[in-house]
Formats: C-alpha cells, structure tokens, sequence
C-alpha cells in the first residue's frame, strides 16, 4: 500500500514538472507576444496534450514498458526505484541550470534497472542512442538551412518579407499553430514517460493513463508553468517570435516522427540545438565556432554525465534495497 501511495506522489511529481516545462517550451512565442493570455495557454496546452497522447502516445509507452527490460522484471519496487532515480538525475540537472530531457533520463533509469537484473536490450539503446544523435544533428542543419533563407534580410527574401513579415494576422495564425503542434508533439512522446513505466507494473492501462496524466501535465502547467512561461517568454523575445516558430515546427515533427515509430525522444535536446543553429545564422557565425562555445561545451557535459548518473542512481538505490534478481 505504501509503494503504491509513493508511486502515485512520484508520478504526479513527474507528470507536473514535465508539465510546467512543456508548457514554457510549447507556448512562450504565443504568450511572449501577447497573442493569448497564459490561462487560455494552459487550456490549449492541456488539450493538445491529451489529443497526441491518445493518439500516438501508446506506442511510446509499449517501448518504454516492455521493451528495454523483460516485462515480468518490473515490479511495483522496481518502477518506483525508477521513477526516483529519474527524478533525482533531473533535479541535478536544474541545479546545474542545463535543461535536461526527461525521455533520456527515464530511459537512463530503466538501463540501470536493466544492468541490474542483467537483463537489457543492447540493441534497442544503442539503436536509440544512434536516433538520438542522427536526429539532434538534423535538427540543427534544417533549422539552420531554414534560417539562413531568411536571416539576414535581403534582396532576395525581401517579398518574403513582404508578404508575411508585415501581416500581423498571418504572423499570429502562423504563432498558434506552432504552439498548438508543439503541445501536440509533447503529448505523443513525453506523457508516455510516466505512463509507460506504470503500464509496466499493471498499475494503469493506456488510455485512462493517458487521460490523468495528460490532464496533470496542464495542472503543472497552471501551477508550476506559469512563472517559468514568463520566463521562457521574455527569453524568448532575442530569439524572436518567428525564430522561436521554426524551432518549434522543426523539432516537433521529429518527435512527433519518432513518437509513430514507437522511440521516446529528447525534445530539449532537438530543440537545443535548433536554438544554437539560429544563433550560428543570425550572428553569421561558421559551425565550428558555434561547437567550441563554452556554454556549448558545459550542455555537451551535462547532456552526458545526467544519463550516466541516473543509471548509477537506479542501479544502486536497487542494490541497496536488496531487490530481488
């Protein structure tokens, strides 16, 4: 009974900061331009949510529940161990001041929990791994190539300019959507992270998961979310409405492509390198420059050593607790 109390406290835990932080990432253009307000923000976020969650989201968490580790292994005990090793890798990482992405560091958690029981799928991590890295680098050259078509102004996408640039209605519209398909993105892959490992111990099935842990994703957001909106949005205003737009249109449909095939992926990771890519085209800056910057090298090191805690965490705390193999 106890077990159960602490796995729903953790996951509710979970599901609200996911939530706060989605809510940041998905509406900061919209809300940093005024174009809705952050309670409209929430609503909209909570729906968008819970839309791809139930459409896409079961696949993520089918890989994510019986997938990396024979099924039969995951007990109550053990998605508990889980779920904490995940929480407290992420909390490091916020203290750190690197943003961190929940999929990597709950996938961490079940490769500790998998080293433990000597029971992992090698070739789905580094199957994993191998996405991971193809489709972080894919985000930072499409966004790049996309941004260089506009920035800097000039002769040749001065119509351009012209035509959407100078429409306020358009360029609102254009925000929105943007918004509404990032929620949307987060909802098919990043609600499966608390979803799947409770799916794994029987203790929820899908579509009622779904259902409560999408709606605790919009609690967050209205809880937590909202101070860490205002400041995603006012962040947000160097990078710039439309910057912010085609970060949000080119990592969410990778995520949303990788939550189809059934691969939790990183959404802060994509996006990360989305933002760079924007900066090496608006400051006209070459590749390497961008690589070899300090705050470049400090998200490397962290994106690193968080995994590697969190597996270290998980391993041990099962150790510790003499869980049986």
């Amino acid at each position: 009974m106890i077990e159960i109390l602490l796995l729903i406290i953790i996951s509710i835990f979970w599901a609200m900061n996911m939530g706060a932080s989605g809510l940041a990432v998905s509406f900061a253009p919209s809300v940093g331009s005024n174009i809705i307000k952050k309670n409209r923000a929430v609503v909209l976020f909570t729906i968008f949510v819970l839309i791809g969650a139930l459409l896409v989201g079961g696949r993520v968490a089918k890989t994510l529940s019986s997938k990396i580790i024979a099924p039969e292994l995951i007990t109550q005990p053990v998605v508990l161990v889980i779920l904490f090793s995940a929480c407290i890798a992420l909390f490091l990482a916020n203290v750190l001041k690197i943003p961190q992405s929940t999929s990597i560091i709950i996938i961490s958690s079940f490769v500790g929990a998998g080293l433990y029981f000597k029971s992992l799928n090698f070739s789905l991590i580094r199957y994993l791994i191998f996405v991971w890295v193809g489709v972080s680098l894919l985000s930072y050259f499409l966004t790049y190539f996309i941004a260089r078509k506009i920035y800097p102004p000039r002769q040749k996408n001065l119509r351009f300019y012209e035509k959407f640039f100078c429409h306020e209605a358009k360029l609102k519209k254009w925000t929105l959507f943007t918004d509404f398909y990032s929620a949307f993105g987060i909802g098919t892959n990043n609600v499966a992270n608390v979803v799947g490992p409770l799916m794994a111990a029987n203790i929820v099935s899908p579509r009622p998961g779904f259902l409560i842990f999408s709606l605790l994703f919009g609690l967050g957001g209205l809880i937590l979310g909202k101070g860490v909106l205002n400041t995603v949005s006012k962040e947000i205003v160097p990078l710039g409405t439309i910057s912010a737009s085609i970060v949000s249109m080119v990592v969410s449909t990778f995520i949303i492509t990788c939550s189809v095939l059934g691969l939790p992926a990183p959404y802060v990771q994509f996006s990360s390198l989305s933002i760079l890519a924007i900066h090496t085209a608006k400051e006209e800056k070459n590749h390497s420059q961008t690589l070899v910057h300090p705050i470049t090298k400090k998200i490397l090191k962290v994106w690193m050593l968080t995994p590697v805690l969190s597996i270290i965490i998980c391993y041990s705390m099962l150790l510790l607790l003499g869980v049986k193999k």
